[in-house]
């Protein structure tokens, strides 16, 4: 069931290509063919239509489109040589793939025209990235990080009545 799956999704993954360049649709259904037994190809299969839409004008939905049938191409072509237990798509695997592609799709949309906005959003997704999952461990447990241990409180010292003075 897991080959016929991934076979199924390289065939949509090839399917979204044509959209695009019907000739690359060859070359992609050929390495997702080869990628259920040696993933390099699967890998390469994913990279050549990651390539492709970087390099054509494609609209904002088949990139969307063809951004969720890689993902999913990509967890099920990665366990087709796993053990039987291993289930490549999960409630949360699914939610993610989603949630991000929402998250591209809303960002894509914005009309905002700045000049380093390249350079500074892999930063911006990383720092928002680490935010959400410090939001999520401090939840599971119940507890707050502690940022820095504080120091045990040791009583001062009394102050000294008896202080020498030395006048020239």
């Amino acid at each position: 069931m897991k080959r016929f799956l991934a076979a199924l999704s390289g065939v949509l993954l090839a399917v979204a290509v044509w959209v695009v360049e019907p000739w690359f649709a060859l070359v992609v259904l050929l390495l997702a063919a080869i990628g259920l037994w040696f993933r390099i190809a699967a890998v390469a299969a994913v990279l050549v239509v990651v390539g492709l839409i970087a390099v054509a004008d494609v609209d904002l939905v088949v990139c969307t489109a063809a951004g969720l049938v890689a993902t999913t191409y990509l967890l099920l072509s990665a366990t087709v040589t796993a053990p039987s237990g291993v289930v490549p798509t999960t409630i949360p695997s699914v939610v993610g793939a989603l949630f991000f592609s929402g998250c591209a799709v809303l960002v894509a949309s914005v009309p905002i025209d700045l000049p380093y906005a390249p350079l500074a959003a892999p930063v911006l997704v990383l720092v928002l990235c680490a935010l959400v999952l410090l939001g999520v461990a401090v939840r599971r447990n119940g507890s707050r990080p502690d940022p820095a241990p504080a120091p045990a409180a040791e009583p001062t010292p009394a102050p000294t009545t008896v202080e020498a003075h030395s006048e020239p």
